[in-house]
Formats: C-alpha cells, sequence, structure tokens
C-alpha cells in the first residue's frame, strides 16, 4: 500500500501516467488526509485554490486514474455522491464515516459471518458495511445528538 505522495505518484509513473502538479495537488490532498472522504467537488475546490485554472474534467479524470490504480476507493453515500479517501492498507474492514466533515473510524468487527449463519440459503460473494453518523466533533459543534 502506497503511504506517501511521492510513491503514489512513482507507482503512477510507472504504470505509464504523466506527473503534473495537478495530479500531486489531488493525491497530497489524499495523503495529508488519510482517514477522511473527500467528494470530486471538494477535491476541485482544494486544487483550484493552487490551480485556478483547473477544470471539473481534469479532478474526474485523475480521480478514475486513483480508483483504478487502487491509490483511492470510491464510496457512495446516502445522498447519492461518490466520495473517495485514500485506500486503507488494513485487511477486511469497515468504517464509521462523518456525514458532515467525512472523517472516518476503521472498525474491525464484520457481522457476515453471523448473517451467513443465519441465512444459510444464501451464498454472500461481496459486501461493503459502513455506517454514517457524526464525530464527537461534530456532533458538538452542530447539536447532532445520538
Amino acid at each position: 500500500m502506497h503511504e506517501t505522495t511521492a510513491s503514489i505518484l512513482q507507482a503512477l509513473k510507472e504504470a505509464g501516467y504523466k506527473f503534473t502538479g495537478k495530479r500531486r495537488a489531488v493525491v497530497d490532498l489524499f495523503v495529508e488526509n488519510r482517514d477522511r472522504y473527500f467528494s470530486a467537488k471538494e477535491v476541485y475546490d482544494h486544487v483550484s485554490q493552487i490551480y485556478p485554472s483547473v477544470s471539473f474534467d481534469t479532478i474526474y479524470r485523475t480521480l478514475g486514474i486513483l480508483v483504478e490504480q487502487n491509490v483511492i476507493e470510491p464510496m457512495e453515500f446516502a445522498d447519492d455522491r461518490a466520495r473517495y479517501r485514500l485506500q486503507c492498507a488494513r485487511g477486511h474492514h469497515h468504517h464509521l464515516v462523518c456525514l458532515r466533515c467525512g472523517a472516518s473510524i476503521p472498525i474491525e468487527e464484520c457481522p457476515i459471518d453471523r448473517i451467513r449463519q443465519q441465512v444459510p440459503n444464501f451464498h454472500i460473494r461481496d459486501h461493503r458495511l459502513e455506517i454514517y453518523g457524526y464525530c464527537d466533533r461534530c456532533a458538538d459543534a452542530g447539536g447532532q445528538g445520538s
């Protein structure tokens, strides 16, 4: 698993992709905020502060490349918008995801084994489980209690 911007950019170069400052800005954002999900708009807003001429197309192409190269992982949020975070280096796990700031907290327990026991006549091939709510900081700031 890639840990630094330099190692990610080197892997992209080895896969045949060009190095650009805009691409570096996108990768930097994910590396510096490795436990947070970002929407394409948030990535665009960040990069456009550094490169005002960046287009949404450039951001979407870069996100697509990073997903394809297993650098970032996409997640469909409840509002039907995809968000992205740096690929986790962990094995199989799930996340608690803050709806306000996008922070994610890994959880190791997986309920699928219990579900397989309860429903033995269904053959699960894949699954994804994320639990959405508010981290302590956002719950305190916005009154989003439990």
